[in-house]
């Protein structure tokens, strides 16, 4: 984990060029509080904040090639570094450092960008400048696990881990983006390549741009496709899994720093902790949250797992009521612009006590889209079945309605998805607004602008694979490309990146994307309703009953329960002041309506109890977000 920043062309030349890269560098001081350097060029200023994880002694950045050609910022991990660097030499290529940093260079040069980005197993985002040609080579990682933003100047461009180093720039815009805003409050994130921010983008996982004087390039070195081996069996695939999820876990290992792990109690964390410990690692440290709500908490369960592998185990407890204004505040602004999951919540503190005992972490994220674990997968093919009786379908969502009750919600609402378009449906399966529900939510000028570019569905759409007939296959690779770096890998990096934790995503490593490729979707999800089949298959062989039998409960905060009077005094007047910014862009009865639903009886609502809160969890950022940077809107 580090913080890379910088600035190419015309802003880099003149006289405040270093003053801007200091600027930017100190905004993210938080990712690399090891060590923070600057380097100039002819046209360029890289920055460079440190977490030192691998080469203590000679890593540090922005660091120049051995033969002078070229210099790097880097951001993330190269996990056969050691492998290259031996085949470099072979090639001729001499190193001055054992940094993992060095190698990219070296591969780049002698392989060519595609074949050289291709050639790297691990995580990253970094810039390469070559001073020959005066070309700076921008790349981001196969799933987005390392965040890179960039934004357009006159003259140049700039580039940053995070933001809030671009938004030190006076060059750049702070003009709201009403299309992502609008993407935003469907389903809790900006659509890649855009932010909410008008003038920053998001460079999108398994791509690269390279700037120079006569122009760009961009191009993709890698996307996901599914490639299913059918005469896979259940047995040879769970045997494949395992041993390939086991070299993943050693290969992530690799520091000059101790090493700990998530383990949330869930099926993904805990089968990385039972291939870790006790026979990669001896004590390892491993670290859960309890919320103390039977649908939240898998503490018994981590438990369970800690006293089997042996770890060294720490728990973080969130009490009923304990929420904390202050904090809340602090942990929604890390994230530069709004940021919908509310998950986000008990990562960053899961985080901040990790900091005491270990720079790195190892994480169970990426299990369940490569393995097939989340419901919706199964969603997204009943919908599809339900479709098919089409004319019947108002019918039965009256029905349903008038049935009351969670079953008959839950059933009125896959009744009006199952009537959209198929990229609609699986949209809808992702979304916590409607397209109906932000309509009436906006202020009449902000809906014309923030509806102007067509649907959020429109833009999923160019996600969901065109040569790919199963509804759930087609979300699983939807996800992958999408919400995973969106959404998932975000809240990670930002959470931990704010306590300088590195966290290791081995479920995401090279070999690991390469098989879920081959595994037919059969032994993800079955007919019947079986979820992450060979996953649980592996488990049952690893893992306490309490872990392999469970239901999927994902890593969310109770917000209702975890809120408290103080929280909740603190968001009725965030959201019901009438002199808010937010007010620019929401109706103010319709942020009331969120905040009743909320707070008002939940017998009464028509939403469920997750619902109720995420509504409000979103509004509520999108309301912090206005009123700590006040943009343009």
């Amino acid at each position: 984990m580090c913080g890379i920043a910088g600035l190419w062309g015309t802003p880099a030349r003149d006289g405040e060029a270093s003053a801007r890269v200091q600027r930017m560098t100190a905004a993210i001081r938080h990712r690399g509080p090891d060590g923070e350097s600057h380097w100039l060029g002819a046209d360029v200023a890289l920055g460079h904040t440190r977490l030192a994880i691998i080469d203590l002694e000679t890593g540090s950045q922005p660091m120049t090639s051995a033969d002078g050609e070229t210099v790097i910022v880097f951001n993330g991990e190269i996990y056969n570094h050691a492998e290259l660097r031996t085949r470099l030499e072979q090639h001729g290529y001499t190193f001055r450092t054992h940094s993992d940093t060095e190698v990219i260079a070296a591969a780049i040069a002698a392989w060519g960008i595609e074949a050289g980005l291709l050639s790297l197993r691990g995580m990253f985002a970094f810039a390469l400048y070559q001073k020959a040609t005066g070309r700076l080579l921008l790349a981001r990682d196969r799933v987005g696990i390392k965040p890179l933003y960039w934004a357009d100047l006159p003259g140049g461009v700039a580039f940053a881990s995070e933001p809030k180093a671009l938004l030190t720039l006076p060059l750049v815009s702070r003009q709201v983006n009403p299309t992502a805003i609008h993407d935003y409050l469907g389903t809790g994130y900006a659509t890649t390549p855009a932010t909410c921010w008008q003038g920053i983008q998001m460079l999108e996982p398994g791509t690269w741009l390279e700037i120079g004087r006569t122009g760009r390039r961009q191009g993709r070195y890698w996307q996901w496709h599914t490639r299913p081996d059918e005469r896979l069996d259940l047995e040879t695939a769970t045997a494949q899994t395992e041993h390939t999820l086991l070299d993943a876990a050693r290969a992530h290992l690799i520091a000059d720093v101790p090493v700990g792990a998530f383990l949330s109690g869930g099926l993904d964390s805990s089968l990385l902790v039972s291939l870790l410990s006790p026979a990669l690692v001896r004590d390892l440290p491993s670290f859960t949250v309890g919320f103390g709500d039977a649908d939240f908490d898998e503490s018994a369960a981590a438990r369970a797992v800690a006293a089997q592998c042996q770890t060294v185990h720490h728990e973080l407890h969130l009490p009923a009521g304990h929420g904390d204004p202050d904090l809340f505040e602090r942990i929604l602004l890390q994230y530069d612009e709004p940021f919908g999951d509310s998950s986000c919540i008990p990562t960053y503190l899961i985080c901040r006590e990790m900091r005491p005992h270990v720079k790195v972490v190892l994480s169970g994220d990426g299990g369940d889209e490569v393995l097939g674990g989340y419901p919706r997968y199964l969603h997204a093919r009943r919908l599809e079945k339900l479709a098919r009786l089409g004319p019947a379908l108002p019918l039965l969502a009256g029905v349903s309605a008038l049935a009351g009750g969670t079953a008959g919600r839950q059933l009125a609402k896959a009744c009006q998805l199952a009537r959209l378009q198929p990229h609609e449906r699986l949209a809808g399966l992702h979304g916590y607004f409607s397209e109906a529900d932000r309509a009436a939510l906006y202020q009449p000028d902000f809906a014309r602008l923030a509806q102007s570019a067509g649907s959020t569905a429109s833009r999923f759409a160019a996600f969901v694979p065109q040569d790919v007939a199963d509804p759930a296959t087609q979300m699983m690779a939807a996800e992958m490309s999408l919400r995973l770096h969106a959404d998932y890998l975000r809240k990670v990096d930002v959470a931990s990146a704010a306590h300088g934790v590195e966290v290791r995503v081995p479920f995401l490593d090279n070999e690991m994307l390469d098989l879920a490729a081959r595994l037919p979707t059969r032994l993800k999800i079955t007919p019947r309703g079986d979820t992450k089949v060979l996953a649980r298959r592996l488990a049952q062989r690893r893992l306490p009953a309490i872990v392999s039998n469970a239901p999927k409960r994902g890593f969310s905060l109770p917000l209702d329960r975890w809120s408290g009077p103080a929280m909740h005094e603190f968001l009725r007047a965030l959201l019901l002041d009438r002199q808010a910014p937010v007010n620019q862009v929401l109706r103010p009865a319709a942020v009331e309506r969120v905040w009743n639903d909320f707070a008002g009886d939940a017998a009464a609502s028509r939403l469920s109890r997750y619902q109720r809160y995420q509504r409000l969890f979103m509004v509520a950022a999108l309301a912090l977000w206005l009123r700590r940077w006040n943009p343009t809107v």
